[in-house]
């Protein structure tokens, strides 16, 4: 009777096992992959907001800063036409003061250019008040235009952090580096504590 031929099934059982174990591996570590690819596309995606609070703000900001640089132009020209006015009154009244020493002592004419003389240096004081009121309102949209245009850089800065982010995310998305990507998500943070920075009316140190 010829020899039954023996099947290796025990070397099968092997190979089929080792090649279990290796597709599961990779099934594995194919889910992580994507797990993390999916977690960076979260983070783009609440990144991508953050920069546009901060791109609106930011804008806002600008806009705030260049109306308060035109009422502080406004009320320097007007303090300009009345020190203008100041000086005009002034001269009436310098003229007056010179013909009131070419006139006779006691003369009516003396007394009537005395009261004119009076009456332009009163209204030289009220117009110098007003002309001082005006710088100072010009001098207030001043420190109000460059107070806004801090708070924008900030904002700015913020944006441009979290854009950096974005695109160093994405690189990392694209070659699979982890390191990457953890710079990248640093520099999100900062942007994001930029942000709130500006919005509590701070100035970090690394905005300028």
């Amino acid at each position: 009777m010829p020899d039954e031929i023996e099947v290796p099934l025990e070397h099968a059982h092997e190979h089929i096992a080792k090649a279990h174990e290796e597709s599961a591996g990779e099934g594995k570590e194919k889910e992580g992959k994507e797990g993390w690819t999916r977690f960076i596309a979260v983070i783009t995606a609440l990144l991508a907001v953050v920069a546009a609070i901060g791109a609106l703000r930011s804008g806002l900001l600008v806009n705030e800063a260049l109306l308060a640089k035109n009422r502080e132009i406004i009320h320097r020209t007007q303090a300009t036409d009345q020190w203008n006015y100041y000086q005009a009154k002034g001269i009436k009244g310098i003229i007056y003061a010179t013909n009131a020493q070419l006139l006779p002592p006691g003369s009516a004419a003396l007394t009537a250019n005395g009261v004119e003389v009076a009456r332009y240096k009163a209204q030289q004081e009220e117009i110098k008040t007003k002309a001082e009121g005006l710088e100072k309102l010009a001098e207030a949209e001043d420190k109000e235009s460059e107070h806004d245009m801090e708070k924008h850089h900030i904002f700015a800065f913020s944006v441009s952090l979290c854009q950096v982010s974005i695109a160093l995310s994405a690189v990392a998305a694209l070659t699979r580096r982890r390191r990457v990507w953890f710079f990248g998500l640093a520099t999100g943070i900062l942007g994001i504590a930029a942000l709130i920075a500006g919005f509590l009316g701070y100035n970090l140190p690394f905005a300028f």
